[in-house]
């Protein structure tokens, strides 16, 4: 069984798609999927790397790219009430130290509710009323969202994270070997088959041979 880390913000509408299609993945393959709920913002910050949210025409770009996906995918895909907002309190409840046994379901109910019903993720009031609404422990996986140990955990994922060279979201771990982006899961399905197109002597030579470009200024 190939055990996958999928780290993943809830800021992401990108790792929105990676988790469904993963979750579509684990059915047909002999997949563990371990998430790792992982702040966009510290990984930013860490390789010195602006947010899609922060460039004007980025922003406008990858929104058309979600539609035209969700589109193509047949998916329900809005946006969440507001966007950016605070997403550590979604991260937290959703982490495997406060929703044990119902990771997954927390995290299918918190994606669901703020990616197709709008809901305003950074409230802590509309994360326990759409937890309570699935029949999941709200009052009791909020409470326990603000331990120590629930902190810990997190800042834990980012360094975990960034010790992987994660430098965005989504991202998933697979032998140790990094697939970053919706888009990548095409290539990471190939290479738990056994199918990478990669050719590492190749990659290898490039990398030793072709020097880092220098910054040019005007």
């Amino acid at each position: 069984m190939k055990q996958i880390k999928f780290y993943f913000d809830y800021l992401s509408p990108f790792s929105y798609f990676a988790w469904k299609n993963i979750e579509e993945l684990k059915q047909k393959h002999d997949l563990k999927i371990d998430y790792y709920p992982t702040p966009l913002g510290p990984l930013l910050n860490h390789w010195g790397i602006k947010g899609p949210g922060e460039i004007t025409p980025k922003r406008e770009f990858l929104l058309k790219t979600c539609l035209r996906y969700a589109a193509k995918k047949n998916w329900p895909f809005t946006t969440p009430k507001t966007h950016p907002f605070n997403s550590l309190y979604a991260l937290r409840l959703s982490l495997k130290e406060v929703a044990g046994d119902q990771q997954s379901e927390v995290i299918k109910c918190l994606w669901t509710a703020g990616w197709n019903t709008r809901i305003d993720m950074g409230e802590p009031d509309e994360l326990i009323r759409v937890l309570k609404e699935a029949n999941l422990p709200a009052d009791e996986l909020y409470e326990k969202s603000f331990s120590r140990e629930a902190k810990l955990a997190l800042k834990s994922n980012i360094t975990s994270a960034t010790d992987a060279g994660v430098f965005g979201v989504p991202s998933l771990l697979v032998d140790n070997e990094l697939f970053w982006g919706n888009d990548s899961l095409e290539y990471l399905e190939a290479f738990i088959l056994g199918k990478d197109l990669l050719d590492r002597n190749k990659l290898n030579d490039l990398l030793s041979s072709t020097p880092r470009a220098a910054s040019q200024s005007l």
